[in-house]
């Protein structure tokens, strides 16, 4: 859809809870826009094995191969791929009902927390899974 270059960007609604904490399944919305030149923290839809796709956050690029680890996946949890299954590139998401572009400010500073946070990170996420999605 998007490669084809028949559409310039499609909505819909996040499925699962790797993104968590900030993309929760049913309720957020990703923006994908037709793939881009990936860089380091940039979050796409990739087709990683035939007719499965991640939305998840770029952590690493070594020439052709691209390694995506979705923010609430464990250190362990990774896909790798080429840059060509990129199907489609974030450029914002609908959060709470509140639109959030990936070059704002507010999604920086959120990725940059996260990263930062990533020798705890497990800690966090099981804090959240057993409290926090329980209110929504």
């Amino acid at each position: 859809m998007l490669r084809s270059g028949n559409h310039k960007s499609v909505t819909f609604v996040v499925r699962g809870n790797s993104m968590n904490p900030f993309l929760v399944c049913g309720r957020d919305k990703v923006i994908l826009v037709p793939p881009q030149k990936p860089t380091v923290g940039q979050v796409v839809l990739a087709e990683f094995k035939p007719k499965v796709y991640a939305l998840h956050r770029i952590i690493k690029i070594e020439g052709n191969k691209i390694t995506m680890r979705g923010d609430g996946n464990l250190l362990s949890q990774k896909e790798i791929f080429e840059e060509s299954n990129i199907v489609g590139t974030a450029e914002g998401f609908i959060r709470k009902g509140e639109k959030i572009d990936t070059d704002s400010t507010k999604w920086r500073i959120y990725s940059t927390v996260w990263h930062w946070l990533r020798p705890i990170r497990r800690l966090l996420l099981s804090f959240y899974r057993r409290y926090i999605l329980k209110l929504y």
